[in-house]
Formats: structure tokens, sequence, C-alpha cells
């Protein structure tokens, strides 16, 4: 097996163009598989049997962790259909995890799943947060239904869960709008009060849409302004959406989604289900509706990071699912892109950024196999050429000559 270093490394800049555009076309198409796929929230065939029962099992000794959450300006079709359209290209988001081993791969203090057997996803912003928010929403009504902190009805004398309980259920009291609210695209009416090319006051209602946009460092999740009911294109970065809503916005639900608010780290949200989870745990496996879902709604990369019983290496051995499978490798490199700063933070290709690259070194054992291969085929020449001249030796001078004088 290779080891893998990693360093950084500034590439001409114009043989970085011809290898971004070559790889953005492979990269579009594996981002329109996910966008297209995504829309299908269970792939009854391909991960369900019997009475509903999730098939990789296996997943319930994981958990969900994030890793980061990009843009990418990419080509679409419905914007090329669309007459009244100023662009092909749309902003879409994405969003990279792991399935990492929850005993050991989350207990670190680190944002990889350390050296543990584990795979990388990527699927659309949407289907991240639908899920995982939702997961996130009943954990939060458990907790705050079994919690033993008594506060009294001002929040005095509230301490640990009580508090956290408190502020969640007084934002709006508190002048706050819970962020999750804005999770999907929606329409939001506001005043523009800009003046017109003629210096006029220009009192008409903007159509603007809100929704879920990645932070520029990717870290993060925040709630943005957008000019187009999808919610691809980015209104202007100047204005703060909390002075358009005219309320501030709480992440504090949003944000259990990407990190561990007490460590600063990856959240890891289990696949386990657990006995609060009561629309789940009728059927027959251990992995909870969430895990599933989001699961079902990506592309996998996991052959190489060595997972062993998820959807690659169980159709790959079945041999299922072909295109998917066969594809892997794409999914890997689009997932890489994503990670190694080969977008800019509005979804270009980033020609400038320093590019993270891969160092393939060969191991002890390897460069005693292909040693021992290049003795072996040394050897094999050596005996062809000992039993020709043997062969050879073996006619009588005669024989040898009347032979060549026939064929010539």
């Amino acid at each position: 097996m290779m080891s893998f270093g990693r360093r950084r490394h500034h590439h001409h800049w114009m043989f970085t163009l011809v290898l971004l555009v070559l790889a953005l076309t492979r990269h579009t198409a594996v981002a329109s598989t996910i966008t297209a796929s995504s829309s299908r929230r269970r792939l009854e065939d391909a991960y369900y049997y019997g009475d509903d029962t999730f098939e990789y099992n296996v997943l319930s000794d994981y958990s969900v962790r994030f890793v980061k959450c990009q843009h990418v300006k990419m080509f679409d079709d419905d914007l090329a259909e669309d007459e009244d359209a100023e662009t092909v290209l749309a902003t879409k988001q994405f969003v990279v995890y792991n399935m990492c081993p929850s005993d050991t791969g989350c207990g670190s203090y680190s944002d990889s799943c350390s050296n543990e057997k584990h795979g990388a996803y990527v699927l659309d912003l949407a289907d991240y947060l639908d899920n995982t928010v939702e997961f996130q929403q009943a954990e939060f009504e458990y907790m705050c239904n079994n919690c033993n902190e008594r506060c009294n009805e001002n929040g005095e004398y509230c301490d640990g869960c009580g508090k956290i309980c408190y502020n969640l259920e007084n934002l709006e009291n508190n002048g706050y709008v819970d962020a999750s609210e804005y999770m999907e695209c929606q329409e939001l009416d506001v005043e523009n009060d800009d003046d017109d090319d003629n210096g006029n006051d220009d009192d008409d209602e903007l159509q603007l849409y809100i929704g879920p946009k990645c932070s520029s460092d990717g870290e993060s999740i925040l709630i943005g302004l957008f000019t187009d009911e999808n919610c691809w294109e980015p209104y202007q970065e100047d204005v703060d959406v909390e002075d358009v809503l005219g309320v501030k916005l709480s992440y504090h639900l949003l944000s259990t989604t990407v990190r561990d608010g007490s460590n600063d780290m990856s959240v890891c949200l289990s696949c386990k289900e657990q006995g609060d989870d009561d629309n789940d745990n009728n059927d027959a496996d251990d992995v909870n509706e969430m895990c599933e879902n989001v699961y079902a709604a990506s592309a996998k990369c996991e052959s190489i990071y060595g997972l062993e019983g998820g959807f690659v290496n169980e159709n790959r051995q079945d041999q299922d699912y072909e295109n998917q499978v066969e594809t892997e490798f794409m999914v890997c490199t689009f997932i890489d892109s994503l990670i190694w700063n080969s977008y800019t933070e509005t979804g270009e290709i980033n020609i400038d950024a320093v590019q993270d690259e891969i160092i393939r070194e060969t191991t002890v054992l390897q460069i005693a196999v292909l040693s021992g291969l290049a003795v072996a085929i040394l050897g094999m020449i050596a005996y062809a050429y000992v039993l020709s001249d043997q062969i050879t030796k073996s006619f009588p001078p005669n024989l040898i000559a009347k032979s060549n004088n026939q064929l010539t």
C-alpha cells in the first residue's frame, strides 16, 4: 500500500488552468448527478430490503462528521433553456462530510477521522441541512424534556441544559429568530429604498430570496440573500441579512450541524438509533433515519479510505449499480477539489491559490516486489538466450546450411 504525504506546491498558472478546466468537465458531471439524485429521497432497491430495513447496518457504528461547505459555479440545464437568463452558470453549494467510527475517529480533538477506516461523501447543502437540522431539533427537544435544571419564568437560576433550553424557547422575546427557519430557499419581500437612474426615490418592493449559504472559509453555514428562487445567485455581499430582516439571527441550532460548541471541532452526529428516535425504530436495522437519508443522497468515496460494508464495497462485489461504483474515482477527485482550494469562495475556478498535491512514496515492500520482478524478467531473457543457443548447437551444421538454402 502506498503511503501518502501532502505538501503545498505552486503550479505554473497556465498548466493549472488547463488541469482545472479539464477537471471541471468531470466535476460538473459528478455535481449534476448529486443534485439530480438528491431529489429522490430513498432509493429503495439500492439501500433498503424487506420491511424498510436499511441494508448497510455497519454505519450504525459511524458518525457523520462535517468537513467543508463549498460553492461551485457550474453549468445548469435550466438556465441554459431560460431565454431570460443572463448566464448558464449557477452557483451551487455542496457539503463534504466523513463517516467516522464513533468510538475512535470521532473521539479525537481534530477535524479528521484520524487514521481510522472511514468514507468521504458529498451532497447538496439543502439535503444535508434538511436531515441534520431535523435530527438536532429532535435531540434538543429530547434534552429539554428531560432536563432536570429548574428555571423560573424570568430565566433566573438556570444552568447547563436549562439555560440552553430557556434561551431557545425565548428567542423571539429576546429579539432573535432561529436561523434554521431559513434553511430552505424562500421569498423575502423588502422595500427598495434605492434611488433610480434619475435620482428619484424608488420605493417599489425588491424581490429577494433568503436561504442557506457556505461561509467564505467553508467552515460554517450561514443565512444569506439571493436574487433567484433557487438561491444560486447571491445578492450584494455588503448587505447584512439581519438589517434586511429587522431581527437578529440565532445560529445555535444550525451551527450544531457543523461545529461542536464545546470544543469548536467538527460535530459528530451519531448514526446509531437511540431510544428517543421513535420515527425509525420499527425496522430491523440500527441506523437512524438521518444517516439513512444523508447517506442515500450522497456521492460516495469509500474504497481508498478502507470503509468496508458500505455501498461501494458491497455493490462492487455483487457487480450491481455499476455506474455509481465505477465513477467512484471521479467522485473522489471532485471531493478533493472541494477541499483543496480548487474553487474560490464564490465558486469560481481558483487559479492563483496554493494547491494541495498528493505525494506518493513507494514502500519497502513495493520496492522489493518491483526489484524481484526486474530480476525475474532479466533472468527469463538470459534463459531464453541460453536456450536459443543450445537449440542452435544441437543441430548438425550441414542441416542448418541446407535449411538456410531452402529459405533463400
